[in-house]
């Protein structure tokens, strides 16, 4: 079962506005707004379109392909060109987070994974009541942080 990322709105404006920040003046044949430092040789057209475009290449596919899927006892995470692959069997714990620091999920509004012995990863499924319920069909000693209102899936 796949569960998309929940996308906030500050990050869709962030992503979108470098997105077309980036795409736009090879499109309009203008000048990047900023300076680009290449030897006089490589100071070509084509060269800065390169240079503008692969970054709005690799957010639109951390955009469009941030999601997570539950199938044959694993939890699969891709962010763009970031994959990992979580035993659900090897989950210890869940629990709601705010935390600010990059993880493979497009909003505030997290959960903590921990698993393994000392690992712990952060995501964001759009739907994380059912998210939390697939994970527990699999592995139902998952404990759940009942001060986060996580174990409310009722």
């Amino acid at each position: 079962m796949f569960f998309p990322s929940k996308k906030d709105l500050w990050m869709t404006i962030i992503i979108w506005s470098v997105i077309l920040a980036c795409i736009m003046p090879p499109i309009l044949s203008i000048e990047p707004i900023g300076v680009i430092m290449l030897p006089s040789i490589l100071d070509t057209k084509p060269v800065t379109t390169v240079i503008m475009v692969v970054p709005a290449i690799l957010l639109a596919w951390i955009w469009f392909g941030t999601g997570y899927k539950i199938e044959n006892s694993k939890l699969e995470i891709q962010s763009g060109p970031y994959k990992k692959t979580i035993n659900i069997d090897e989950i210890n714990k869940v629990r709601n987070t705010k935390n600010p620091f990059t993880a493979p999920a497009l909003s505030m509004d997290r959960i903590e994974i921990s698993y393994g012995k000392y690992e712990f990863i952060t995501i964001s499924p759009k739907n994380k009541k059912e998210f939390i319920r697939q994970l527990l069909k699999v592995n139902p000693r998952i404990q759940l942080d009942n001060q986060d209102g996580v174990a409310k899936l009722e």
